[in-house]
């Protein structure tokens, strides 16, 4: 088995083309919660949805949220009747978040709810949430505290941070077999996600972190960063925020103890030496993925590297 550690963009990404080499059966997802909200009065949990949303095919795979080809009606309607909401919810996707939270208000667990959206579109990944516990990324910035999309997409990232906190992330625990599934799986794999706000709540979690520490080997994370810029998202914003360099060396100063292998940009080679001094085994490819052919060669690689067969 192969886990793939995600957030919402570089994780499915990667997870597009891993499903063009591998079977779905013998993958699992652990994915990102800490940037869900209510919206409009829905469940709304962004990274699981894309990550649902790319096994079943349906993505919009050029927002990498929502679905491909969706209406918006509904959202275009509450606007016109004053509601606001933070984020762009289609139809389609408005029902899906709509049966998570109706499920939610009687009494279903988050992973319950995630299994049951999983085998009504077809997805044969396991896919399991960080907690079903509540935890909230809040952004601390100059300009006060704000939540992630508030931070994200109201601000666009255009604020100085100062501080990234997981609120009640010390009373969460982690969802039902997700300890089992890191320690029984083959291989593990971080995608190219925001190692702040993407990786960060996850490895808030009691004893997920443990876990990855204990299965270091088995783990490759694919950088985030090419050179000084960001793949894509505010990784650099937040990273400089937190007081790491924005590079894929203080990537890596972050992921030490607990990934093994960890993939750099093929220009980046000026940053392996010391990489590896700080114990990470470097891998030099390709790793921008505008598009399906270069995901799935990525995740080839990946495969060859873990010697995944």
């Amino acid at each position: 088995m192969l886990t793939l550690i995600s957030g919402g963009t570089g994780g499915p990404k990667l997870l597009q083309g891993l499903i063009e080499s591998i079977s779905q059966d013998e993958i699992s997802v652990i994915v990102n919660t800490g940037e869900d909200l209510k919206v409009s009065g829905l469940h709304v949990s962004p990274d699981l949805d894309t990550v649902v949303y790319t096994l079943a095919g349906i993505i919009d795979d050029e927002k990498w949220y929502g679905i491909k080809g969706d209406s918006f009606s509904g959202h275009e309607m509450l606007q016109k009747l004053g509601q606001d909401e933070i984020l762009k919810i289609g139809d389609t996707d408005r029902a899906v978040k709509l049966y998570r939270t109706l499920r939610m208000e009687n009494e279903a667990t988050l992973s319950q709810v995630t299994e049951e959206i999983c085998k009504g579109l077809g997805v044969r990944a396991k896919v399991k949430p960080m907690s079903d516990d509540r935890v909230e990324t809040r952004i601390i910035t100059e300009e006060g505290e704000m939540s992630f999309h508030e931070f994200w997409v109201v601000e666009g990232a255009e604020v100085n941070v100062t501080d990234v906190n997981f609120l009640m992330s010390d009373r969460a625990s982690p969802a039902p077999g997700v300890i089992e599934t890191l320690d029984e799986s083959d291989s593990i794999v971080i995608g190219p996600s925001n190692p702040i706000t993407s990786l960060g709540p996850i490895l808030s979690i009691k004893g997920i972190r443990k876990a990855l520490e204990r299965n270091r080997e088995k783990i490759l994370a694919v950088s985030p960063v090419v050179g000084d810029s960001p793949v894509s998202g505010p990784t650099g914003v937040l990273m400089d925020g937190m007081g790491h360099e924005v590079s894929p060396l203080g990537v890596a100063r972050i992921y030490k103890d607990f990934v093994g292998h960890f993939m750099l940009h093929e220009e980046d080679e000026k940053f392996s030496s010391e990489i590896e001094d700080i114990g990470l085994n470097v891998h030099l490819e390709d790793i921008l993925m505008p598009d399906l052919p270069k995901r799935r060669e990525l995740s080839r690689k990946i495969l060859r590297v873990l010697d995944y067969q």
